[in-house]
């Protein structure tokens, strides 16, 4: 399978997956927010956008399993970067709630930094190894 083809699979599976969790999400916010939600409800919502993050982490591994060795080595290092750049905040956060008295940080917050900081880091490592 070529990248191309790779890529192409990957977005057709990561894409609708995060639309599904950010709308699963937006509508129980909405509806927690609101109060009309029972607590039954709600446990019985959550598992949509958590399987949501599942099929996206799983697109992610079958990306990079059907990448050549040189691509899957770019998709690492930039999983890498996503992976140390949460847990850097979350630590640093943490403690600054701990010692400092700063607001709190919403976990929710952390998935979408993790894949931003690794789209964007995997981008700047294929520029810089010549990819593009």
């Amino acid at each position: 399978m070529t990248s191309e083809q790779a890529t192409y699979r990957f977005f057709k599976v990561f894409v609708p997956a995060m639309l599904v969790y950010i709308g699963a999400t937006a509508v129980i916010v909405h509806l927690t927010d609101n109060g009309d939600l029972h607590a039954y409800t709600l446990y019985a919502l959550i598992p949509v956008p958590i399987g949501a993050i599942f099929v996206a982490f799983w697109a992610q591994w079958r990306f990079a399993s059907e990448l050549d060795e040189f691509l899957r080595q770019i998709q690492i290092k930039g999983t890498f970067v996503g992976i140390a750049c949460v847990m850097i905040i979350a630590s640093g956060w943490g403690q600054l709630e701990r010692l400092a008295d700063v607001p709190t940080l919403p976990v929710f917050w952390l998935l979408p930094i993790f894949w931003g900081v690794q789209g964007l880091a995997t981008t700047f490592i294929s520029r810089r190894e010549g990819v593009f």
